[in-house]
């Protein structure tokens, strides 16, 4: 009977890649998955580091699981992930009973660190961030035959090298390393191969693909040429990426949006705030102006595309002012969808070392409240603006409910229909009858 591993990831879609690609290196070594850790012979906790509020959830966990590490001291205990790259020898010591903490750089070496745990004993640690092309060796394995992988994240690049004053993310993730345009091609091209109809490409900052520092390599390609040659050398159906920093998109990536017919109608853009000042402060390298004039130049070279972004409410020193500028701006461009949060402060940033977090925690929650009421009526109008309107559906699978079957648009919209299971994996034309708050309803047809 094969050992169980159970793995629990918080965090983006690279850290849920990261946690796939954890997941079928040891399956390769005979374990299988478990959604109850009291059956596993191996937890791990994949973790995010992003927003205060992830990484307490990881010292509840790790407490959490010391029960089981005290019943089976043959357990191994590993926290893998950004929090791990950040903490190190501090999980370590905090929590003395944890095997193992592996940073996101070393994930490729889990079966080796896990099976040494169980052969030696004692706390292990990776978490040593390789920042050259030549040391960093991309982990990307495909789809095991029995996973669903109609859809399938690819990485590109990893890291960033813009040190915004509130992100951790260079600290955890290193700095910009660019994967080889002809293995993402090539990798791309298997998936289609073998029945995936999208992919989403992963990179801390896609736009800055091939450039700066990779520009002295005589085989970079800018983004949007590796976008062009997925579209034209692969059989893929859609092609999706995130994330895009604003100061990096480029006119060229504008207009391959014109273009390119296989690039989804969907941008994930973050602004963070639409006040000038805070900008500033967030060392993001654009101003509000720049930053809206790009949004309407993608509009205009694809009038279907949805639009979303970030915003941080509550940034160090943001008056009521400035947090206003970010309300007019939802006004402004009526995004489809905004992911929203109070700022945190995390440590090694600017912001954290030199900054001071002085908006009140109750002002913070209650402008996010506003923010988050603002948003929902615009997106619930915008959601209204496709009723009657035919929409390309990837059918992912019947709904919560059971009674319909559920699938994204190119827009990124959830849309619900009565189908078969002969639609899943397909890409269906769905016309919409109904638009709900968070997702759309329609019918099939031809």
């Amino acid at each position: 009977m094969a050992e169980k591993y159970y793995l629990k990831t918080y965090g983006c879609q690279m850290n849920e890649l990261d946690g796939s690609q954890m997941g079928r290196l040891l399956a390769r070594q005979g374990y299988a998955p478990t959604d109850d850790p009291e059956e596993a012979s191996v937890i791990l906790i994949n973790t995010c580091s992003i927003r205060e509020k992830a990484s307490q959830k990881v010292y509840s966990d790790v407490g959490r699981f010391r029960s089981l590490k005290l019943k089976n001291p043959d357990l191994v205990l590993g926290v893998t992930g950004c929090q791990a790259q950040a903490e190190g020898v501090r999980l370590q010591k905090r929590f003395p009973y944890l095997d193992l903490v592996l940073g996101p750089d070393h994930t490729g070496r889990l079966p080796e660190l896990v099976e040494r745990v169980r052969r030696e004993g004692g706390q292990h640690l990776a978490a040593v961030k390789l920042e050259k092309r030549e040391e960093y060796r991309f982990l990307n394995l495909l789809p095991d035959e029995e996973e669903d992988a109609h859809k399938a994240f690819v990485t590109i690049m990893k890291g960033c090298d813009n040190f915004c004053s509130f992100c951790i993310v260079p600290f955890v993730r290193g700095r910009e390393v660019c994967r080889d345009a002809d293995e993402i091609v090539a990798e791309v091209r298997e998936l289609s191969e073998r029945g995936t109809q999208e992919v989403t490409l992963l990179g801390q900052n896609v736009n800055s693909y091939g450039v700066g520092r990779h520009a002295r390599d005589p085989n970079a390609l800018s983004f949007p040429r590796l976008l062009r040659r997925l579209a034209e050398e692969t059989g893929i159906r859609r092609i999706r990426f995130t994330t895009s920093h604003p100061k990096d998109l480029s006119d060229e990536l504008i207009e391959e949006f014109r273009v390119n017919a296989k690039l989804a109608s969907h941008f994930h853009l973050p602004v963070q705030s639409g006040s000038n000042a805070v900008l500033e402060r967030m060392y993001r390298g654009y101003t509000r102006d720049e930053y809206a004039a790009k949004a309407r130049r993608l509009r205009e070279a694809r009038p279907d595309i949805a639009l979303g972004t970030d915003l941080i409410v509550g940034f160090c020193g943001e008056t009521e002012e400035e947090f206003q500028a970010s309300m007019d701006l939802l006004e402004e461009l009526r995004y489809d969808s905004v992911y929203s949060f109070v700022y945190s402060e995390r440590p090694k940033t600017t912001a954290g070392l030199y900054f001071k977090d002085d908006v009140p925690e109750a002002v913070k929650h209650e402008r996010l409240q506003r923010l988050q009421a603002l948003q929902n009526r615009i997106g619930w109008e915008k959601n209204r603006s496709y009723e009657g309107k035919d929409l390309e559906v990837l059918v992912e699978g019947p709904s919560r409910s059971g009674d319909t079957y559920a699938g994204r648009s190119s827009q990124n919209h959830v849309v619900h229909f009565e189908g078969t299971d002969a639609d899943v994996g397909k890409i269906v034309k769905v016309r919409v009858t109904h638009a709900g708050p968070n997702s759309l309803i329609g019918a099939k047809h031809d």
